[in-house]
């Protein structure tokens, strides 16, 4: 396999994000995991009218590759080093801080990672301005780098530009998508990742880990970053997952099966089923809605379920990693989508409700 090739296809145990980002198993409180040719095709609109009857939607559930990027660089650790004087230093301690999005340098716009050692290593010694972004608020701050005793030029900081990895689509209409269900989180700082663009790809399921104890389960799948496989692209990062276009690529598996959107309301305690792909076809599952907290203060976990179909308890040992977006359908409407499992039982986990996600 030639090197070209090598760099197009990955693959990801899980959710694995950029090298060991770890897209839906970020521990988050209460233990539980969190379980992107040329575009032919105009944006749609934002917004959608949940109680509009006549708006439907097919519940997708098939696995996708998920590549985003941030303008500009990210901050993942500040750190230090040993200077060419021998003498350990950390340029940016105290003035930079993990989550930083740095945006220019001198005033200097800064594509991506590679650009932006371009750009510190032509400054050397030279006090530089950075542009940034923290918790939203742009500051300017000024800082200068030093000789390492490789003689590069450093500040002292990790960074990354991007993110990939595998998720599931939850939903698509006749242009648009959205998946997940729960936003793209950077791993080391625990921040949401903001994105300038991204998109999403054809992805094949390979392997499933099932769960050991106190470690969820996850699926194990190939990305093929080629043009071609290219089915969406995504032009928004919240908490409630990304959302985006579609592409002339996409041709999705759809059938007659299109459903109408269940506001809270609609929702009961009671039996519902998800859709997924695991077993390399897309199928239903049943599950059983437990809780429904209107006031959870993590939206994303809105509704509690548990598996009861013995085919994906067999198969799975019921919710891992990489489910996170398959849509959970009750009386015949789209009501949620799956995003986090339990630790301590696989049987069990959370799910969004639709209404937050269209938000």
């Amino acid at each position: 396999m030639s090197d070209k090739t090598t760099k197009r296809y990955r693959i990801f145990l899980g959710i694995c994000l950029s090298v060991i980002f770890t897209l839906i198993a970020i521990a988050v409180g209460l233990g539980s995991y969190r379980c992107v040719n040329e575009i032919n095709r105009t944006k749609p609109s934002v917004a959608y009218d949940i109680n509009d009857v006549n708006y439907k939607v097919y519940p997708s559930g098939e696995p996708i590759g998920i590549y985003v990027k941030t303008k500009g660089v990210m901050v993942t650790t500040v750190c230090s080093f040993v200077n060419s004087d021998g003498v350990k230093v950390s340029p940016c301690e105290d003035v930079v801080q993990k989550g930083d999005y740095i945006s220019k340098i001198d005033g200097v716009d800064i594509e991506n990672k590679a650009d932006f050692m371009d750009k510190l290593a032509k400054a050397g010694d030279k006090e530089i301005c950075l542009d940034l972004f923290r918790d939203n608020i742009r500051h300017k701050l000024k800082v200068r780098a030093q000789k390492a005793q490789d003689g590069t030029y450093k500040l002292g900081i990790w960074i990354k530009d991007d993110i990939s990895g595998i998720g599931t689509l939850t939903f698509v209409d006749k242009t648009g998508f959205a998946a997940l269900g729960h936003s793209i989180n950077d791993i080391d700082t625990g921040e949401i990742f903001r994105i300038s663009e991204g998109a999403i790809y054809n992805a094949k399921l390979m392997n499933i880990r099932k769960p050991e104890e106190n470690t969820p389960g996850r699926l194990e799948g190939i990305i093929d970053y080629a043009p071609e496989n290219m089915i969406g692209k995504v032009s928004a990062n919240e908490y409630y997952g990304i959302s985006g276009y579609l592409t002339s690529n996409y041709h999705g598996e759809i059938d007659d099966e299109w459903v109408g959107l269940g506001t809270k309301d609609d929702i009961c305690i009671g039996e519902a089923y998800i859709i997924s792909c695991v077993s390399g076809k897309r199928e239903k599952y049943t599950v059983m809605i437990d809780k429904i907290n209107l006031d959870a203060s993590k939206k994303e976990k809105n509704i509690e379920i548990h598996v009861t179909d013995e085919r994906l308890l067999d198969m799975t040992g019921g919710i891992v990693q990489g489910m996170s977006g398959s849509p959970i359908i009750q009386n015949g409407k789209l009501i949620g989508a799956v995003t986090h499992v339990f630790v301590n039982d696989s049987s069990r986990g959370y799910g969004i409700m639709i209404e937050e996600m269209l938000k």
